[in-house]
């Protein structure tokens, strides 16, 4: 039995609620078996999860190792890993992160990956432009330690918000490699009216109850004179959906978009709104609908979230 399946944490969902708990440390097991550090960047806590590798130690054969090797410190994240992960945390913009969440970045960094991991500020306190700016200096750092095309990007839910706001923002730097993008909060307003249909089949999420978590992180953009409160929430650098399609390519050239959502999930009809735009604008994108799948199905243990993580990570971890 791996670590990973006496790791697993027990199924528990994200409410649409804000909640005040602390944010989840990185368990035990994960610091026993990868290499963990934090450092703070814009003054928010950003973690990084790797291969655990020594320097005179080969990364794929350990009868290499030579005691008498005058240094065997381990190695920065950097060089740990060829490929990377930069994976933004869902929660509404105002809940922390969660076990189940180290959880799969355990099963990340297990395949290999060297995963970055930013702790953006949540509201009251913070908006989206904390957000924006963190995601791109931590965004940045990776694309000179690796390259885009050995940068994928994660995002669930909020951070899905965040993930394709931030090149929609700031395009001086190419995109990465892929994005893969599980039940993206893509219109902060849930103004498809597929939403409301959606409403009673699903158990987690309550379209009252984020809508005004939305519009508390997009003020930011009303503070730095940017759009004016009334139309801050519908502006594409939070709600992406919005993005005109001919600005598609310049945002997001060269890269692949895979979207994952459950079809009991209240953003299943925006994430295939997001994925008809992205074609339409010669994109390439994929959808990929779950049956019965609630909000975060892909973080609970059941069959079918295991398949759609394993899945995902074949697809960070390939060479295209």
């Amino acid at each position: 039995m791996s670590f990973l399946d006496r790791f697993a944490s027990l199924f528990s969902t994200d409410s649409s609620e804000p909640q005040t708990t602390l944010p989840a440390e990185p368990p035990h097991a994960l610091r026993q078996h990868f290499a963990v550090s934090s450092r703070e960047v814009n003054g928010f806590e950003v973690y990084s999860v790797a291969p655990m590798k020594f320097a005179e130690t080969s990364a794929t054969d350990i009868t290499h190792y030579d005691p008498h090797a005058d240094s065997l410190g381990e190695l920065p994240a950097a060089d740990a890993a060829t490929q990377a992960v930069l994976y933004l945390i869902p929660g509404g913009f105002a809940q922390p992160i969660k076990a189940r969440n180290w959880d799969f970045i355990a099963q990340m960094a297990e395949a290999g990956l060297r995963v970055e991991i930013p702790l953006y500020g949540l509201i009251p306190d913070y908006n989206c432009t904390h957000g924006l700016d963190l995601i791109f200096a931590v965004y940045a750092q990776l694309v000179e330690d690796h390259g885009p095309e050995n940068i994928s990007l994660i995002a669930d839910s909020a951070g899905g918000s965040l993930a394709l706001g931030t090149f929609i923002a700031d395009s001086s730097l190419p995109a990465p490699r892929q994005f893969i993008l599980n039940a993206p909060w893509v219109d902060l307003d849930l103004s498809n009216p597929g939403v409301e249909k959606y409403k009673d089949a699903d158990p987690i999420l309550d379209p009252t109850q984020l809508r005004p978590q939305g519009n508390l992180w997009a003020q930011g953009l009303v503070h730095a004179g940017i759009t004016d409160p009334g139309h801050a929430t519908a502006h594409p650098t939070v709600s992406p959906l919005n993005l005109p399609v001919e600005r598609w390519q310049e945002v997001l050239a060269g890269a692949t978009v895979d979207v994952w959502c459950g079809d009991r999930d209240l953003s299943f009809p925006d994430a295939t709104a997001l994925t008809d735009r992205l074609n339409e604008a010669g994109i390439s994108a994929t959808l990929h609908p779950q049956a019965g799948g609630v909000h975060m199905f892909h973080l609970t243990k059941s069959r079918e979230a295991k398949a759609a993580r394993k899945e995902m990570i074949a697809l960070v971890t390939s060479q295209k």
